[in-house]
């Protein structure tokens, strides 16, 4: 009887695997932290000169993580511009589509993982919680993607669970003029940091009420420092005051 060929023609011998080792995309690269820094400065340097960026409640940011950063979207320039002022390296959650489009590297290479949308991505929240437990700073924008009214949608309740289950201060971020960046020069942007809010849950356990409340108040405290046009769906949910 003949002996066997494998499917590289070697009698005897098991086939060469031709295909690289898969890359865990849902373990951020770890971005050189000079490169970072330099990275970090050139931003804030280009957009003092096309815009005029203004920032307020810098003081409540927090000096050292574990904390969770949680802003509304308006824009893609919010994703370069809210870290930029914001000491040390933060990590990111960002849409999976990103991670196979042409800037797929770039997203990886700033720290960011995957998320899937509009579906509960238990990997992805699982990720969150593990560069919590490292002491990173994590950003995540709520609504899932840019909003297409310039006004604020509903958040998702992964901002809830990832709070809940780290059990760490959440910043709440409102941008707003962001919109306009790359349509007139000298556009006005303004960034308000807010007061980190800690969250837990009323009971010994997370139950789905939990998660549904802490993500509403955290989505009505960015509300609240939004000027009015910008709060959407949590207009009503903001005092008249505020």
């Amino acid at each position: 009887m003949k002996q066997e060929m494998s499917t590289n023609g070697s009698a005897g011998k098991p086939a060469r695997a031709d295909k690289k080792p898969t890359v865990n995309l849902y373990e951020p690269y770890s971005t050189p932290r000079l490169f970072y820094e330099v990275l970090r400065y050139l931003i804030i340097f280009v957009m003092s000169l096309i815009a005029r960026v203004r920032l307020r409640g810098r003081y409540n940011i927090p000096r050292k993580g574990p904390y969770i950063i949680a802003a509304n979207h308006l824009s893609w320039m919010d994703i370069p511009l809210i870290p930029a002022f914001i000491p040390g390296k933060v990590v990111y959650m960002a849409k999976e589509e990103a991670f196979y489009s042409k800037v797929g590297w770039l997203v990886r290479f700033l720290g960011a993982f995957p998320v899937k949308r509009h579906e509960a991505d238990r990997q992805a929240i699982r990720a969150a919680s593990e560069q919590l437990k490292a002491g990173k700073k994590f950003i995540i924008f709520p609504e899932g993607t840019r909003s297409t009214t310039r006004t604020m949608a509903k958040g998702f309740a992964g901002l809830g669970m990832i709070a809940l289950r780290a059990g760490v201060p959440v910043l709440p971020v409102a941008i707003w003029g962001s919109e306009n960046a790359l349509k007139k020069l000298g556009a006005e942007i303004t960034i308000s940091y807010g007061k980190p809010i800690l969250l837990k849950p009323k009971g010994p356990k997370i139950t789905r009420e939990d998660i549904d409340d802490t993500t509403e108040e955290i989505m009505r405290q960015i509300a609240t420092m939004l000027p009015p046009q910008y709060r959407g769906v949590y207009a009503d949910t903001v005092s008249p005051e505020a």
